[in-house]
């Protein structure tokens, strides 16, 4: 049933994101061919290049505000709001609701960094290929000295890489979850839900600021570090902390959830 809702998401989303996604490359391709446009032919064309340009860095900020606003707005309205009262007949648990909203967020969320990162190099990339094929293969050389290195050291920067990609994929997860968790204490509240809601969003970040310090704190103590040199041990003692900050990040995700699927289960107060 988990999938189902999960589809679910994505029909009903997919329809602004993915415009909105089309949108931003086409805009991204288009100054591209203006910026490798050579200087003479530019200056002609350079009220139109800049109203385009213009309009590109709105359309790269709407996406990253279209995908915030869809982690908050779409948990809020569909479950906390009227349209909750439909939701919770369905025969679903509503831990399988919030991670449905959770994952499609989540998804949503990387999706729309990776279109950002693509936008920008493909408004940079046509520039340096016809104006400096120097740098074009330059950038080749890093490329292959950046895989050369990843396979280095019997695969250890391979582990790092993986390691980061998870470790940010747990992150962008528990940001979501965290929201839902701020969203269902506001909800506790008769009046003015998205204030009390803010409000506990700001009061967890201090407690995690505080757990971090006493962390570090603790770790002072025992004289646990990291090498800033780069040999095998350093490499071992940054594995070593990305396995740890996961771990921090993983229960704070879960306490999320725990809190999210407590209020929503005992004490649901739809708007």
């Amino acid at each position: 049933m988990l999938s189902k809702l999960i589809g679910y998401e994505f029909k009903a989303t997919r329809r602004i994101f993915l415009p909105a996604f089309g949108v931003l490359l086409l805009l991204s391709l288009v100054n591209a061919i203006f910026i490798a446009l050579p200087d003479t032919l530019l200056d002609r064309v350079e009220m139109p290049f800049g109203v385009l340009m213009t309009v590109y860095l709105l359309a790269l900020f709407a996406v990253c505000v279209l995908a915030l606003a869809y982690v908050i707005n779409r948990f809020y309205k569909n479950l906390l709001g009227d349209e909750g009262y439909l939701m919770f007949t369905l025969p679903v648990r509503p831990s399988q609701l919030i991670w449905s909203k959770c994952i499609a967020a989540t998804i949503w969320m990387i999706v729309a960094a990776v279109i950002c990162f693509v936008s920008l190099l493909l408004l940079a990339l046509p520039s340096l290929v016809v104006q400096n094929a120097i740098i074009a293969s330059d950038l080749w050389k890093i490329l292959q000295l950046a895989a050369g290195m990843l396979l280095n050291n019997n695969g250890a920067y391979l582990i790092v890489f993986f390691e980061l990609i998870v470790v940010g994929i747990v992150c962008v997860a528990n940001f979501c979850m965290h929201v839902y968790a701020c969203l269902s204490l506001g909800s506790l509240a008769n009046r003015h839900r998205l204030g009390f809601a803010f409000l506990a969003y700001l009061l967890f970040g201090i407690a995690q600021e505080i757990a971090l310090l006493l962390a570090s704190w603790l770790f002072s103590l025992i004289g646990w570090n990291i090498p800033i040199s780069l040999s095998l041990d350093a490499v071992t003692a940054l594995q070593l902390a990305l396995l740890l900050w996961l771990a921090y990040t993983a229960v704070c995700l879960a306490v999320n959830f725990l809190i999210t699927n407590y209020i929503l289960s005992r004490h649901l107060n739809l708007q």
